[in-house]
């Protein structure tokens, strides 16, 4: 029978795990707190330690997975509104001052948990040289010339930003957005969904920075190209030699 202190915790947790949807519920509730209860029974509070980055990191991906999946999506839409949720939440960062950045690393992250079949494709496979990838639609190269001007960005806060916040993870983050863009391009001809839902959240840093007008109609001009495009992933021409 366990403690009142392991009762406690158990209950606690099991008031967490409303947060999950309900289908998810209905399959999972019972052996996670079966888990759960070993876990306080063997090192008691600690227990913790593991269950709340678990908690943090998948309620998210779970209501993300839930919200899809009730609207029942096709592939296409599905990776445009994972870019738009992205988009979404940056936008709502900025309105509550909390800055963009941050909220697009958490955005994005949430994401990739929650959305790992669609982006496990560009992990791996094949890729187009950069030079045919750049040139493979109309609209390649304006994304590669995002793409470039973060990278540039992003080497220049390095230098100029006032705090080492900014220099540190704002610059990793642009450079990680400028690799993105260029790393999607070369993997779309192989995994078209995959490698269009990574143009198209990397290019969310230049639509955000509405006040510079035209990197915003640049990364406009991409997501009409990525959309109007299609996202069938037949396999594609061979690349010119």
């Amino acid at each position: 029978m366990p403690s009142p202190r392991a009762d406690r915790h158990l209950r606690l947790y099991r008031a967490a795990l409303v947060l999950y949807p309900r289908s998810f519920r209905s399959s999972y509730r019972e052996p996670m707190l079966q888990l759960f209860g070993d876990c306080v029974r063997d090192v008691g509070a600690k227990a913790w330690l593991r269950a709340a980055p678990d908690l943090v990191r998948t309620v998210p991906a779970q209501r993300i997975e839930a919200v899809m999946n009730r609207l029942h999506l096709s592939s296409g839409a599905r990776v445009v509104a994972l870019a738009l949720i992205v988009l979404g939440a940056a936008v709502v960062g900025v309105g509550f001052g909390v800055g963009f950045v941050p909220v697009i690393a958490l955005a994005v992250v949430a994401i990739a948990f929650s959305q790992r079949g669609l982006f496990t494709p560009v992990l791996g496979g094949e890729r187009a040289p950069l030079r045919h990838a750049v040139v493979q639609t109309w609209w390649a190269p304006v994304a590669a010339l995002l793409g470039l001007a973060m990278l540039f960005f992003g080497v220049g806060t390095i230098f100029e930003a006032h705090n080492w916040g900014g220099r540190v993870f704002g610059s990793a983050l642009l450079l990680t957005f400028g690799f993105g863009m260029f790393y999607g391009l070369m993997r779309r001809p192989f995994a078209r969904q995959s490698g269009n839902a990574l143009i198209l959240i990397t290019t969310i840093p230049c639509l955000i920075v509405f006040w510079v007008v035209v990197p915003t109609v640049l990364a406009l001009v991409v997501w009409a190209g990525v959309i109007t495009s299609g996202f069938s992933d037949e396999a594609a021409a061979p690349a010119p030699s």
